[in-house]
């Protein structure tokens, strides 16, 4: 069977001919991306098009290369095993100045407090938290866990059964991260607030 006879069967009723040229798969690409709330899988995108991963992996890596020798105003990013659009970097200060009235309606201090210990900590149970903060915290627990950036992961074997918690992808995400690896250590932290 050759390229045509593939063709012809993908392309019915229900399937577009996404064999086209490179060009055509770009638009694809950038348009899956533009639309998605969070990171896509390549495999998602793969299967969308019904393209093999390495093509589409390939243009993704071209795309990655433009927007960042065009200077564009974003960037796409490998983030929580998928691919996304981000801001670029180089106008971070301005972008920051024009969020900066909304940030802190999302979350509160004592929310960001919580998400921090968590991030560094976890896994980590709700006492733990709030011996390390030294307040309850039952209502910021509650609020990080319906915004999606930290999740039950089971319990301890202990009197109680506490709950754990760790941080999700949808965390990872708005860090614009891949891991958790990729955050700095702690102990830039406690330097920094040494000086």
């Amino acid at each position: 069977m050759n390229n045509s006879t593939d063709k012809s069967k993908m392309n019915n009723n229900d399937d577009v001919d996404f064999y086209k040229d490179d060009n055509w798969l770009r638009t694809c690409i950038e348009g899956i991306l533009f639309i998605s709330e969070s990171p896509v899988k390549l495999a998602d995108i793969s299967y969308t098009l019904k393209v093999p991963e390495n093509k589409i992996n390939k243009i993704i890596k071209l795309l990655e290369k433009e927007y960042i020798e065009q200077n564009r105003g974003f960037i796409l990013k490998r983030v929580a095993r998928g691919f996304r659009f981000y801001s670029n970097p180089v106008i971070r200060d301005i972008l920051k100045k024009f969020v900066k009235s909304n940030i802190r309606t999302h979350l509160s201090q004592a929310a960001i407090e919580t998400l921090a210990i968590v991030t560094y900590k976890q896994p980590i149970t709700r006492t733990q938290i709030a011996e390390i903060r030294g307040v309850r915290t039952e209502s910021v627990i509650l609020t990080l866990v319906n915004k999606g950036l930290i999740k039950e992961v089971g319990k301890l074997k202990e009197p109680g059964n506490p709950i754990i918690y760790r941080t999700t992808n949808k965390f990872l995400e708005l860090l614009g991260i891949d891991r958790l690896k990729s955050l700095p250590p702690l102990e830039d932290f406690k330097k920094n607030g040494e000086n």
